[in-house]
């Protein structure tokens, strides 16, 4: 399938997924699925860091940033662990998450948690998932993800919670 037929098929699955919130004087609340994101910020420098073999980065500032705008922000506690509130999410959040536009970011710069960094370039990012997502395209020629994909939206808009998590780290 086409990448465009994909995309295609993604907005109206997540359309419909979307519009089976119940309708009426609670659809509102009910419609406020909320967005947390949950990770553990390293304090390192490379690519595809993983966070459970390096040191923690406490205390670090991090956003989720979806089509380069801030929509969330947190401060990471003493062992670099966070959660993100985005809030209520709509259909043009839930698409930037579903097309890779959205990530972590630290905001604090390296040489906070090792003086040692000091001199490094770059910032601390990461992209994001769904969480129990798969990166990977599946066997039916990525229809196997998107199905994926919106049994995760169904079940955060039944649960009124969708979380989503980083994927490793890299400084860029």
């Amino acid at each position: 399938m086409a990448a465009t037929n994909k995309t295609v098929l993604l907005f109206v699955l997540v359309a419909t997924a979307i519009g089976v919130a119940p309708h009426g004087a609670d659809a509102a609340a009910a419609r406020a699925v909320t967005g947390l994101v949950t990770g553990l910020v390293p304090c390192s420098t490379g690519s595809s860091i993983n966070a459970a073999s390096v040191p923690p980065f406490p205390n670090a500032g991090v956003q989720m940033v979806c089509g380069g705008r801030a929509v969330g922000s947190a401060t990471a506690d003493g062992t670099g662990a966070f959660t993100i509130n985005m809030g209520p999410l709509n259909a043009t959040m839930l698409m930037a998450m579903v097309g890779n536009q959205c990530k972590v970011v630290v905001t604090t710069p390296l040489a906070a948690c090792d003086a040692s960094l000091a001199g490094v370039a770059g910032t601390l990012m990461a992209p994001v998932q769904l969480l129990g997502g798969t990166s990977g395209t599946g066997g039916l020629g990525g229809l196997g993800s998107i199905i994926n994909l919106v049994v995760q939206i169904l079940s955060g808009l039944l649960g009124n919670i969708l979380n989503i998590v980083p994927l490793p780290f890299s400084l860029v």
